[in-house]
């Protein structure tokens, strides 16, 4: 389905594996350290509500040099693992804590299918993190270490006002084994709409800074210091150069703030109940061709949805087969759309979940699957449901 293990564009990935309310503050001078304001947490039963505010700040514009030395120790190098063995690794940026957690902003494909982390900081102590939250569609994540009293970076106040040549900073994790390393760009440009896949675009930032496999979730600096995005992406093929691309901090605040706002830190688990985007769906099938030898005679359900919040979650088996495809809105005044006659001859893959996602869906919608499961044909209504992602 629309899996996000890494971020492909031109034939390459970035990253080796591939909040809440958001508080404006005045501009702190160059030698005084981000203000991280903190409110009593809110018991309810077992959990733990946390509110984690952070500093929206422009800082003195220095040289290079004094800017690095501010921001450095704010970005962090991950290591994930799946079934307990290294599997990848990516960078983070520590952005905020509250009394007893450390929270860093990363890309979900960097942290996408693992069920461990570590972070490594700057000074290369080692910390075991948590996942916090993550969303595949906007690829940002939040983990918690904990431990407090670290380096946070501040945040741009409006990357709506970036100009284009302004001077950038990257530091990050090139190829999983670099961690710390520091390269210098300029804003190519702002609001680059990126073709993703076949329904899914990103409008990103543009820019000629040094990105390579690791560097996915490092921080985006300007020459001032503050955080202006999120690297996660990059074209590279032969005869290409310098074009970088990071999520826009306007873009990863407003996910981080949803993911923080719905996550729950269960106390005597020591575990997070992972926070979401309100909103947000999802259906967890793969498609796949069926038949007989060399001759594709039908599309039908490759893989089926394991995690609960999917919302076609124990609706679908593996082997039904499609014939046809219902969308109905909850709004009445929209008109269905079906898409039918499903065959491996006449319709493709791509074009199926191309409908699907294109078709401006929301929570409450159904879509509705006609299939032939074995020898039966059945009718499978899918209310799409507010999806979590969760290991």
């Amino acid at each position: 389905m629309k899996f996000w293990k890494s971020i492909l564009i031109g034939g390459i990935l970035i990253g080796t594996l591939g909040v809440a309310s958001c508080s404006k503050k005045q501009p702190q001078k160059e030698d005084t350290p981000p203000i991280i304001d903190t409110e009593e947490p809110k018991n309810e039963s077992e959990y733990l509500n946390l509110n984690v505010t952070y500093t929206s700040t422009q800082l003195e514009t220095g040289s290079v040099e004094d800017t690095v030395d501010r921001i450095y120790d704010s970005v962090v190098a991950i290591d994930a693992y799946m079934n307990q063995q290294h599997y990848g690794s990516g960078s983070g940026v520590l952005f905020g804590y509250d009394e007893r957690f450390s929270y860093i902003a990363t890309c979900h494909h960097v942290i996408e299918g693992c069920q461990g982390f570590k972070i490594i900081l700057s000074n290369e102590e080692i910390y075991e993190a948590k996942l916090v939250g993550g969303d595949a569609e906007s690829d940002i994540a939040v983990l918690s270490v904990e431990k407090t009293n670290l380096s946070y970076a501040s945040w741009y106040e409006d990357t709506e006002k970036l100009r284009l040549g302004a001077s950038v900073i990257c530091i990050g994790n090139p190829l999983g084994t670099l961690p710390g390393s520091v390269s210098t760009g300029v804003v190519s440009y702002n609001n680059r709409v990126v073709q993703v896949d076949s329904y899914h675009s990103m409008k990103l930032i543009q820019t000629d800074v040094a990105i390579n496999s690791g560097n996915s979730g490092g921080g985006l600096f300007n020459s001032a210091g503050a955080l202006i995005g999120i690297v996660n992406a990059k074209y590279s093929s032969s005869g290409i150069e310098g074009l970088g691309f990071a999520i826009p901090e306007n873009q990863a605040r407003n996910i981080i703030d949803n993911i923080l706002k719905t996550a729950k830190y269960n106390v005597t688990e020591n575990e997070w109940e992972t926070g979401f985007v309100e909103g947000r769906w999802e259906i967890g099938f793969t498609l796949g061709y069926g038949g007989f030898g060399f001759i594709r005679t039908n599309i039908g359900i490759a893989s089926i949805a394991t995690n609960p919040t999917h919302s076609d979650y124990n609706k679908l088996q593996v082997n039904d087969r499609l014939n046809a495809i219902t969308i109905t809105y909850k709004d009445a005044s929209k008109e269905i759309k079906s898409l039918t006659n499903i065959t491996a001859q006449t319709t493709t893959l791509e074009s199926i979940y191309q409908f699907i996602y294109s078709a401006g869906l929301s929570l409450g919608d159904v879509i509705t699957f006609d299939i032939t499961r074995g020898k039966e044909n059945m009718i499978i209504e899918i209310p799409l449901v507010q999806y979590r992602y969760s290991i």
